[in-house]
């Protein structure tokens, strides 16, 4: 029976063609028998089998294991099975493989890779997805309790579409990459709900979810929440790099308001986040550079109130706030924000009757009302190092209980507790290096446990010219790096003699988990009648670097009598403090320098490294075409900006992308030059026309594929799938 093929508890083998002779009779028993219902089962599917024939055919209860390899299907996938709470559907990868890769070809008529149509209880998870122009997943005709979680959805339109009214939709841990293909799409990572709120969508959660590079579309928001669409979390997601801006929400008409909380994003298009109304946003971090950080104002029928903008962190932006349309409006909070914006400036109406309290605003601002923010220091000293998107506050930062306990939230941009006076901004200082995950590229991973470290002297009071022993240790970490009077990795657990001391001076450890998660701690030891040991602090600019180039090296020094430069191109006596240029670079170098003083000495270094080459790859697909048919170039780019395509086509084109070509007649080379910081690099991809190959014939004449009951017995006999296709034809026949 066709069930115990396709339906089974244990994981199937591709299905090998059996050849027997089947009667008339018999024939038809099978495929009449063939029409009862089977419990829910698992089903597995392999790389030749089609995930279109696969998932149109599942049932309450099913688990469908998705076996690594490629899908390539050319029909409209469309799942419509409707699970329950009792029987939900699941649709996964095999554990321990590789992500299956479902995708169109680019010779089929544009359509969404997946359709979710009227589904309920139905999981989607650790697919990779791809497509030829349009959408990765589309969701529509109310859909309800939907997972999508652990995919990778590229070379789409929009990443996951949500077409319809729909609600308790989940998409968490997915990565959204290069929307907008084939470069005229709008290409937003999320698009969710519709223009002017004629559909909604409700009581949703997008979590956890990585979205970049959408800049080859006409728009490519991040993740824009429509006009209507209310009851929805977006919080912990990672966006950058985006045509518009990295999160777009409207306003909920006057349902309950969305929630965008601990998400980071750099390289926004046009803003960071914008918004008109009926919203919570909090304990996030915008990196505004060229765009507006934070920007508020009137859009498609919806006006500023029932919002409240509290403890985020702004770092530049051009402006770095705009808030237009804020007057004497219900509902309007702007506090416990740490916004620093040297050069960026702000774009601020009259603030009458809003709520502005417990910011902290650097450089100082006629924006806002002066008793509603704190002035505070450049983002530099405030903040760890905000060039490397690290903006934990530092230790004597003026974000520091700056804020109002009235607005505080509960927990912070990693999770933490708030406690007494609150600071302002994303973090709330606990330690002396961010506890939590370190902002980078990749997915926001939960803190995890700090390591434990601790770090003693023999004696923390010794003579003048003496020498003390450290010794330390740490639990849960990786590596672990000393400061202060001592520098350079050091083992996870060790001891070290360090001396002759001149002076006092202050020995620290930091060590980091594997999860990124920071522990600092440190020992003092004092010399009797000695003199402070010199202190010295020592960094280059730009760094990375460009290929050739020459970096700006800045130190300064105290309780010191002279310093002289130690390693690299860079050598010599030295002023106490200063700036000039070392250059050109044409390889990583590390720079060092040490500082004497009646106290002792200090030595410092600063690791340079290079802007890298640019590395282009570029591949087609297929490669040897048929005389008058097209091949599809698929190429990604990383360490450039910008690229100029040669050879058999011409032009710029984006850093990543997918194109069709012309139909093709000869043999054709395809190049593609880009350039970055790092330099140029160049790569192409050849495609040749392949030889015609004759269709194979029967002996009476005919070409193969009639629609015999015998080839429907074949294929019946063929794969689980086949078998299903001719249940569906027998009963039609019947």
């Amino acid at each position: 029976m066709l069930d115990q093929f396709l339906r089974s508890s244990e994981p199937q083998a591709p299905a090998t063609l059996i050849r027997r002779s089947v009667s008339l009779a018999g024939a038809c028993w099978a495929l009449l028998a063939l029409s009862h219902p089977a419990l829910a089962a698992t089903l597995h599917l392999q790389p030749g089998q089609s995930f279109e024939a696969a998932v149109e055919s599942l049932r309450p209860g099913d688990l469908l294991v998705v076996h690594a390899g490629e899908y390539l299907d050319s029909g409209r996938i469309s799942i419509t099975v409707k699970g329950t709470a009792d029987q939900p559907v699941v649709i996964r990868a095999a554990e321990g493989e590789a992500k299956p890769h479902i995708r169109r070809a680019a010779t089929a008529a544009v359509q969404n890779t997946i359709n979710i149509e009227g589904a309920t209880y139905l999981t989607i998870a650790g697919l990779e997805i791809s497509g030829n122009g349009g959408d990765g997943i589309n969701l529509n005709s109310n859909p309800a309790y939907i997972t999508l979680e652990d995919l990778e959805i590229h070379d789409v339109d929009v990443g996951i579409n949500f077409r319809s009214s729909m609600n308790d939709i989940v998409v968490r841990r997915n990565e959204i990459h290069r929307t907008g293909a084939p470069g005229s799409g709008t290409g937003e990572g999320m698009y969710v709900g519709c223009n002017y709120a004629e559909c909604v969508v409700r009581n949703s959660l997008i979590e956890n979810n990585w979205i970049h590079d959408t800049r080859q579309s006409t728009q490519g928001d991040g993740i824009e929440i429509k006009l209507g669409s209310y009851g929805n979390v977006i919080r912990d997601n990672v966006i950058h790099d985006t045509g518009y801006p990295c999160i777009l929400t409207y306003g909920t008409n006057g349902n309950p308001v969305n929630v965008v909380e601990g998400n980071v994003m750099w390289n926004c298009g046009d803003s960071g986040i914008q918004t008109a109304a009926d919203a919570v946003i909090r304990n996030n971090i915008i990196f505004g550079g060229s765009s507006n950080g934070f920007n508020s104002q009137s859009h498609q029928g919806a006006v500023p109130a029932n919002l409240r903008f509290v403890h985020n962190t702004i770092v530049g932006g051009q402006p770095c706030v705009r808030l237009s349309g804020w007057t004497n409006r219900p509902g309007l909070v702007f506090a416990n924000n740490a916004v620093y914006c040297d050069g960026g400036g702000f774009s601020v109406g009259d603030l009458t009757g809003v709520v502005v309290t417990g910011n902290v605003i650097s450089p100082s601002t006629t924006a806002f009302p002066s008793a509603g923010f704190r002035i505070g220091g450049t983002a530099a000293a405030d903040l760890a190092s905000p060039a490397e998107r690290n903006v934990y506050p530092t230790e004597t930062s003026r974000v520091i209980d700056a804020g109002s306990g009235e607005q505080m939230t509960d927990r912070d941009f990693n999770g933490r507790e708030r406690f007494g006076a609150p600071d302002a901004g994303a973090y709330e200082r606990s330690s002396a290096t961010n506890p939590g995950w370190r902002v980078s590229p990749g997915f926001k991973a939960a803190a995890g446990p700090s390591p434990e470290v601790s770090i003693t002297a023999n004696s923390t009071s010794i003579a003048a010219g003496s020498i003390v022993e450290l010794t330390w240790s740490s639990a849960g970490a990786t590596s672990c790096l000393a400061s202060g009077n001592w520098s350079g990795e050091k083992p996870l657990a060790g001891s070290e003699s360090v001396g002759p001391l001149g002076g006092s001076g202050s020995f620290v450890l930091r060590c980091v988990s594997s999860a990124g998660v920071e522990t600092e701690v440190s020992v003092t030891v004092t010399v009797a009648g000695g003199s402070a040991s010199p202190s010295l602090t020592l960094s280059a600019t730009p760094n990375p670097t460009p290929q050739q180039a020459f970096v700006a090296v800045e130190w300064l020094s105290a309780n010191a009598t002279s310093c002289t430069a130690v390693e690299g191109p860079w050598t010599g006596v030295k002023a106490l403090q200063g700036s000039e240029p070392v250059g050109p670079m044409s390889a990583p170098v590390t720079l060092a320098m040490t500082c004497v003083g009646p106290g002792g000495s200090t030595t410092r270094s600063v690791a340079i490294s290079l802007v890298p080459v640019p590395v282009v790859q570029i591949s087609a697909s297929p490669t040897s075409v048929a005389s008058g048919r097209p091949s599809t170039l698929t190429w990604a780019v990383d360490g450039a900006s910008t690229c100029i395509a040669s050879g058999a086509w011409a032009g710029p084109r984006p850093t990543s992308g997918w194109e069709q070509t012309a139909k093709l007649s000869v043999e054709s080379i395809f190049e593609l030059e880009c350039i970055g910081g790092g330099g140029s690099a160049r790569n192409a991809v050849q495609v040749t026309i392949a030889s015609a190959i004759a269709t194979p014939s029967r002996r009476d004449g005919s070409t193969s594929g009639a629609g015999s009951l015998d080839s429907l017995l074949a294929l019946l006999l063929m794969s689980p799938i086949a078998m299903h296709r001719a249940r569906l034809v027998a009963t039609r026949l019947a």
